[in-house]
């Protein structure tokens, strides 16, 4: 075979005769290890491969909190992965000491304490649950984050988690999660396998909390400008708390330039109160008179085009977000209201004009777990129907009061929810709508006779599903503008209450058995 001329120097592979662009298309069909290798054959494929493996394997970076975040400061200080990391992203990998205590059918009989699981070293254990709480108690964390971040010019993401997460990108033959640096070093020290899906975090851990402050106070040090932040805690019941949102004034206007351009906002939210006399919740719920710092973090964020937030737990503060929004909504408008205490005051410096511009750019919203009036969630969504393209309600109820028009106080009136997608319907911009498990709530009934299932008949537009009894309790569909009008019209035909007890006393409920046979 004939040498031929790439660049200035000979080359006997045909592999380099190949364009730079075909050579890196072809690598992207290799799994890690087989590119891994062939960066290994020469200089000169590596050269042409480190673009896209750079790109690949260091913008979006998850790292856990224990000494391995000396890797982060590594990239940090590279002068060109540092330019490449884009995301951070910290996993809430929690360890605990406790972990290695077995059941009483796993436990270790070669070792001379049988509590111990099999497989777990308990002394090395405990040695990393110390490293790790020692890094966020003692400040080290932020100081650690704060040093890697003011050699990260690049870095617009930040994301908290605390389950593996799916690659954004998926080589051939490679169906791995994407897990924490650490993780490995973890396994093969202590036993403890962090690689499933289940979430690692106690209840009553603060670790969460911690981690968001520390990393949030990192970028305003830092200087930097965020584009988003996403924190996606899985575990049941478990969501940043009130003090998780806490800075001091001094560090108002250095926050608020680092979030002002902020375009999502992802959120795992507790709004739990702690009850009097009771402080076995510590600072992970927040009393009555106070308010949820969370409102004075959304304040600093009037130009999000993405917001998600679920609401976990029982919370005392049922409206989530909702009431807050619809509060806004009147002050725009110079409506004098009296909102909650837990949503704080507006800041002084907010006129009319200031509060009306909020929130105009938003085009997705996602909002779950959460319970309020008919008339705040009318508000807030008929004020965003200019800008909103996507939304997405998942256990989200409304609440019907006694003045109401409304089904629960005249049966021949539509329930609030009805009255509130053919409002939508005449004024919206929507392409996308998901809505499933849906709430009707009555504030005048017993607290056991106060909470209504929402079903929706069936109809051939758009995708409908739901459990195994038989009810439709989940709809979605996408389309242009007029057709999601027309849809928006469809749902509010085929939405209905469902409740046997409320029916004796109301014709306008259904029942189970109504539902099924039509």
């Amino acid at each position: 075979m004939d040498n031929t001329h790439v660049g200035t120097e000979l080359y006997r592979s045909p592999l380099l005769w190949l364009p730079c662009e075909l050579l890196v298309h072809a690598a992207s069909y290799l799994s890690s290890e087989d590119l891994f290798n062939l960066r290994l054959t020469c200089r000169r494929v590596e050269t042409f491969l480190y673009d896209t493996f750079s790109e690949e394997f260091f913008s979006d970076r998850r790292f856990m909190v224990t000494e391995c975040l000396g890797c982060l400061l590594n990239i940090s200080k590279h002068p060109h992965l540092s330019t490449r990391l884009s995301k951070l992203t910290i996993g809430l990998d929690r360890l605990y000491s406790g972990d290695a205590v077995a059941s009483h059918g796993d436990r270790n009989r070669s070792v001379n304490n049988s509590l111990v699981k099999d497989g777990i070293d308990p002394d090395k254990l405990e040695d990393l649950a110390a490293e790790q709480s020692w890094l966020i108690s003692s400040g080290q964390l932020q100081v650690l984050l704060g040093k890697a971040l003011d050699n990260l010019p690049n870095v617009v993401e930040l994301d908290l988690r605390d389950v593996n997460a799916a690659r954004g990108f998926s080589r051939p033959g490679s169906s791995e999660p994407s897990v924490s640096y650490g993780v490995a070093e973890v396994r093969r020290r202590t036993g403890v396998d962090l690689l499933n899906d289940d979430s690692h975090l106690h209840l009553q851990d603060q670790f969460a909390d911690i981690i968001f402050t520390a990393a949030l106070l990192a970028v305003v040090r830092s200087g930097k400008r965020l584009d988003s932040i996403s924190v996606d805690i899985q575990k049941r019941d478990k969501g940043l708390s009130s003090s998780a949102f806490f800075t001091p004034d001094s560090l108002g206007e250095p926050l608020s330039l680092a979030v002002q351009n902020l375009h999502s906002l992802d959120l795992s939210i507790s709004f739990t109160y702690v009850s009097l006399g009771n402080y076995s919740q510590g600072s992970l719920a927040f009393l009555p008179w106070q308010s949820h710092y969370l409102f004075k973090l959304l304040e600093y964020t009037p130009n999000l085009v993405r917001l998600r937030v679920v609401s976990k737990g029982d919370s005392f503060l049922k409206d989530g977000i909702i009431g807050w929004l619809a509060q806004l909504v009147d002050l725009s408008s110079g409506t004098r209201v009296e909102g909650s205490r837990a949503y704080g005051s507006l800041h002084a410096s907010l006129d009319h004009l200031t509060l009306a511009q909020r929130y105009q750019a938003l085009q997705h919203l996602e909002l779950e777990n959460m319970v309020a009036s008919a008339t705040s969630l009318s508000k807030v969504l008929l004020h965003l129907t200019g800008s909103l393209r996507k939304l997405c309600l998942c256990m989200v109820g409304v609440s019907v009061g006694p003045d109401d028009d409304e089904l629960d106080n005249n049966p021949k009136s539509p329930n609030a929810w009805t009255s509130l997608f053919r409002a939508m319907s005449t004024s919206v911009s929507l392409e996308s709508l998901h809505i499933s498990s849906l709430g009707h709530h009555i504030s005048s009934r017993p607290a056991n006779d106060n909470r209504h299932q929402v079903a929706f008949l069936n109809s051939a537009v758009g995708v409908q599903s739901g459990p195994r009894n038989g009810l439709l309790n989940t709809w979605s569909h996408a389309g242009d503008i007029p057709t999601m009008k027309s849809f928006l019209l469809e749902v509010a035909e085929k939405t209905v209450i469902i409740c046997t007890t409320c029916k004796k006393r109301n014709a306008g409920y259904r029942s189970f058995e109504d539902i099924l046979q039509e």
